[in-house]
């Protein structure tokens, strides 16, 4: 089947807190709005709904979401920070921040908590996964090629961003859409092969 625009796990016209209000225990919310205000004075971007996949790896329906899900808090750091030592100062500030909050937690790891992923660029992400997994915090990739291997001169592989700690990738952003001219047919095909080697699709 084809993933649509209109599908949360492409879809650049869904807000951050839009989607937050349609995910998160209303318990929860002021914790989490506190979280997104850390997110922001960091200058980390929001990113897309996250669709969680089952043990199987098929998609879950927007009815086993709205049961199951877990609120998630993700930044996409698009082409920021400038250099590695910033990108790792970036990092530790904003564990630190969230260091003194409660229900932040890895996936599954307990009901209620909220997951905070951060998406870096390709070059950061193992030390930036280093300093910040002991929080907790999740790593994504910001987009990989729907291919395994092969002559894709500056192309990633899902394989070689989950060999590097990720477990999330973008799948869909708008800028990958009006800038790099993403098809909904590419799309598609990233998020079939992202589902099947990583299994959270962003």
């Amino acid at each position: 089947s084809t993933c649509h625009r209109s599908c949360a796990c492409c879809s650049s016209r869904w807000s951050l807190p839009f989607l937050l209000a349609q995910s998160i225990p209303s318990f929860s919310i002021q914790r989490t709005m506190k979280l997104s205000l850390a997110l922001a004075t960091l200058a980390v971007g929001g990113a897309s709904a996250f669709s969680v996949n089952n043990q199987y790896g098929a998609l879950r329906t927007s009815t086993q979401l709205n049961a199951v899900r877990q609120p998630i808090m993700a930044g996409n750091w698009k082409m920021n920070p400038a250099t590695e030592s910033d990108a790792l100062n970036l990092a530790i500030g904003f564990c630190a921040l969230v260091d003194s909050m409660e229900d932040t937690c890895a996936v599954d790891e307990s009901e209620g908590c909220t997951e905070v992923v951060l998406f870096p660029p390709f070059p950061f992400i193992s030390k930036v996964k280093d300093i910040v997994q002991e929080k907790g915090i999740t790593v994504g990739a910001q987009q990989v090629y729907y291919e395994d291997k092969g002559a894709f001169t500056g192309s990633v592989a899902a394989s070689m961003v989950k060999s590097v700690g990720c477990e999330y990738v973008l799948c869909g952003h708008s800028e990958r859409r009006t800038l790099f001219s993403d098809s909904d047919v590419n799309i598609n095909a990233k998020v079939k092969k992202v589902s099947f080697v990583i299994r959270r699709v962003g």
